[in-house]
């Protein structure tokens, strides 16, 4: 009877302590998501490295044609007030070999945690660059395989060791990131004691949109790597603006990059970029966009002209099919390929790319 009687002692506490978690549960209201990217098509080639460094046809298997493939965690904890914690893990992904993308790491997209209010979001770790944040939003192409994103490496930039505040009024808003070390995998691109330069990045953009327009600017700056170079600076100066008009979305934009840093084979020392574009909307699963980027690399007289178009038709809210084609005109032995400059490119030859597939969202 006596460890009867405790049992029936005993429950009531549990159910007590049990009723007290769920309590706080409720009350801190947090929330965690899973979510993620499926994307993978077949991609043909021209004017394509083969193993004796000539131009040549190449066939493949490409993952991420219209968005990056991924998979990521993201949450938020109500603290009271409208003060919420947040937090975001996401890791790129090659769905076709199964492998971590952004050189190897796991969470190498985003990984990122901080607090935000109606003053905005203060937010610690591996973050977007605000030339990424705001510039992904004014390419025609929606920054599939081909577009703008190819043109130039820090339209998809990100710092590792970064703080970043973002924030809104009204038809404005605006963001600003400041990093210690942008590049943790490059020796001495993350901190040096003492060298407060090596690998610094600090970028700022402002946005103003209001009812069909919108428009942008962004600046981004990054000194060297390394204590021999910290005094150099590559710095990219973009503006760009889109006007809706019914069904269509016309876009226009202009890029400005100096850099003082030692130049490799697939970057430049100064020049500018030019882009203009449209997307439209034929029917509600089926839409179109074609644009045109014109690159006046004035430090090395070449001017390479890259054009790609895409249809997109949705067969549900989640999965998409599409299709994208691409050419670029290299100049004066540029190296600008569908894929990025150096990639999958024989300098000085013009390439011709097509991609079919499907994506996948979860």
């Amino acid at each position: 009877m006596s460890i009867g009687g405790a049992a029936i002692r005993i429950r009531p506490l549990l159910l007590g302590v049990l009723a007290t978690s769920f309590s706080a549960g409720a009350y801190a209201q947090s929330s965690v998501t899973l979510y993620g990217i499926a994307d993978a098509g077949l991609e043909f080639l021209t004017g394509a490295p083969n193993a004796q460094g000539k131009a040549s046809h190449l066939l493949r298997e490409e993952s991420g044609g219209v968005k990056s493939s991924r998979i990521g965690f993201k949450g938020a904890e109500d603290l009271g007030g409208g003060l919420k914690a947040i937090f975001q893990l996401e890791g790129g992904v090659d769905i076709t070999k199964g492998k971590s993308l952004q050189s190897g790491r796991l969470f190498g997209r985003q990984a990122y945690v901080g607090l935000s209010s109606r003053y905005g979001a203060l937010t610690f770790g591996r973050q977007r660059v605000p030339m990424y944040d705001f510039s992904v939003r004014y390419d025609p192409l929606d920054y599939n395989i081909y577009g703008l994103k190819q043109t130039d490496g820090q339209f998809t930039g990100r710092a590792d060791n970064s703080v970043k505040y973002r924030g809104s009024v009204g038809p404005v808003s605006y963001e600003a990131l400041y990093s210690t070390g942008y590049d943790a995998t490059i020796p001495n691109g993350g901190q040096v004691p003492g060298e407060f330069k090596v690998g610094r990045e600090i970028g700022a953009a402002v946005q103003y949109a209001s009812g069909p327009f919108s428009a942008m600017v962004t600046y981004d700056l990054r000194n060297g790597t390394s204590i021999a170079t910290q005094s150099g600076k590559e710095q990219h100066l973009a503006a760009a603006a889109m006007y809706k008009i019914g069904k269509a979305k016309a876009y226009l934009g202009y890029r400005w990059l100096s850099s003082t840093l030692p130049l490799d084979s697939s970057t430049q020392g100064h020049a500018n970029e030019f882009w203009t574009g449209l997307e439209y909307r034929v029917t509600v699963p089926l839409s179109i966009a074609g644009a045109v980027f014109y690159t006046d690399i004035t430090s090395a007289s070449q001017r390479p002209i890259y054009l790609a178009a895409t249809a997109k038709y949705a067969l549900s809210k989640s999965t998409t099919l599409y299709t994208e084609v691409g050419y670029v005109k290299n100049s004066n032995g540029s190296n600008l390929g569908l894929n990025g400059y150096d990639t999958d490119i024989v300098a000085g030859h013009n390439q011709t790319g097509v991609m079919l597939g499907v994506i996948h969202y979860f």
